[in-house]
This record gives C-alpha cells, structure tokens and sequence, in this order.
C-alpha cells in the first residue's frame, strides 16, 4: 500500500471516529434532554400535588361525600320544590322565580361537582359557592313563608316544626361548598409547602444539572 493509500485510511477511519464521537455526544445529549424533561415533569406534578405528585385519596372521599348532600337537597327536595312550582302543586302558589333560581342553583351545584372530578378546584368553588346561594336564597322563601304563617294562624302539634324541618331539607346543600372549600384549601396548603420544598431542591441542586446542555 502506498503512503497515499495509507494516509487517506487513516484520514478516513479519523473521520469515521468523528462521526461515531458526534454520534455519541448527539445522543448523550438527548438522552440528558430526556432525563431534564422527565425530571421537570416531576417537578411540576410535585409542585400541585406535592410530594408524590399524586392527588391526595382524601380529595376523592370529600368529592364522594359532596354527592350525599347534593343528591339529598339538590335532587330529591330540590327537584320536588321546582316541579311543585312549575306544575302548581304547592298552595299557595310561589313566584315562578324561585322555581328558577332553584333549578338554576341545581344545575350549577351539580355542574360546580363534575368540574373538582376533572381537578380545578378554583373554578368548581366557584360555580358551586354560585349555584348554592342560589339554591339556599330559593329554598329559604320557603322557610321564611312557613314561618310567617306559623306566627298568623294556628296548627296542630305535629306541624309547629314544619319550617324546621325543610331548613334540615334544604340547608345540608351548603355542605357542598363547605366541602369543597375543603378541598380548596387543603391544595393551597399542599402547593405552598411544594412550592417550598421545590425552590429549595433547585437551590440545593448540583451545578452540573442546572449548566448541562
């Protein structure tokens, strides 16, 4: 072989290392960018749920016990109260707006619950606080109408609690927005201590990871 055959080889296998060393900084490198990118995302499920990055199981029991309330007041005395004023069921006759502040209360209670299934407590808080002073002004012109008349004429033993007992038909939909208030607090509590715990593993990481390219 010549020395011009030689020195050609030798440029070519120079230049296959090269390439082999780029290939493997290329791909070193990405693999970093993945380790960074994985990391970052844990990092962040870890600054809204804390440590775990998990939601808390006590916020699927405080939504599943939100539907108790709901389901008592809202579905059941609600909807009675609502088609008794539409359908004129109920002597006397209530003003055709409590039905609907009533329905519309219901509506955005129930609408305020399937929002905390998908986790955003701010919003859910809101339409519930909403829909539940909707609901509670609707059903306390009912219990304001009990009582007056209890004041006026008379009754029989056995009916003198009767505005009583709605407030205990109506009132426990209030522990629908006590729940999730709940909720919403425990995730304030939950994203100040992650947001504490997260700046400080920044401050405390190595230098290398923060400069690595």
């Amino acid at each position: 072989m010549s020395k011009k055959d030689r020195l050609k080889a030798q440029s070519q296998k120079q230049l296959r290392e090269k390439r082999e060393l780029e290939e493997e900084e290329r791909e070193e490198k990405e693999r970093a960018k993945s380790r960074r990118s994985k990391s970052a995302r844990k990092l962040m499920r870890k600054a809204k749920y804390g440590r775990y990055g998990k939601e808390p199981l006590g916020f699927t029991l405080i939504k599943l016990l939100m539907l108790l309330p709901f389901a008592w007041s809202g579905v059941y005395y609600g909807l009675i109260m609502i088609f008794g004023t539409f359908g004129g069921y109920i002597e006397p006759q209530p003003p055709q707006w409590v039905g609907w502040t009533m329905l519309a209360g219901d509506v955005l209670v129930l609408a305020g619950i399937v929002i905390e299934f998908f986790k955003k407590h701010i919003p859910s808080m809101a339409v519930i606080a909403v829909g539940t002073g909707l609901y509670l002004r609707a059903s306390q012109y009912f219990i304001d109408y009990l009582s007056g008349q209890l004041d006026k004429v008379y009754v029989e033993e056995d009916m003198r609690s009767i505005d009583r007992e709605y407030m205990k038909h109506h009132y426990p939909m209030g522990a629908v927005a006590a729940l999730e208030a709940v909720i919403l607090i425990w995730w304030i509590i939950i994203k100040i201590k992650a947001a504490k715990r997260l700046k400080y593993e920044q401050e405390t990481a190595p230098v290398q990871s923060i400069v690595e390219d």
